[in-house]
């Protein structure tokens, strides 16, 4: 009778050592999958900034395009190209005088 009584009071004392390894490796996972999910978090919202300045950037783009595309619409128009030779170049005709005056 003895016996049995050590293997009865062996079974019922403590966590036994499957259970243990069992808990560990649960919780060891359960970190890993919140430390990845915040990576994933993280990498996320810096995708996300990224993806608003590249449609800033290609806004200004098309703005840009848009603006290239109406002076070549107006390439052909001389009155044009002499404002924009007179305004952006400095351009003049032969024999003109051209006064400046500055804002002080």
């Amino acid at each position: 009778m003895k016996r049995s009584e050590k293997t009865t009071n062996h079974k019922s004392g403590g966590i036994s050592v499957i259970m243990a390894v069992l808990c560990i490796a649960v919780v060891i996972v359960g970190v890993l999958c919140v430390t990845r999910f915040y990576e994933i978090k993280e990498r996320r919202e810096r995708l996300i900034a990224e993806q608003h300045e590249l449609e800033a950037q290609k806004a200004a783009l098309k703005e840009k395009r848009d603006q290239i595309a109406a002076q070549g619409a107006h390439g052909n128009d001389s009155s044009y190209v002499e404002k924009v030779a007179r305004e952006q170049l400095d351009m003049v005709y032969p024999g003109e005088v051209i006064f400046r005056t500055t804002g002080e």
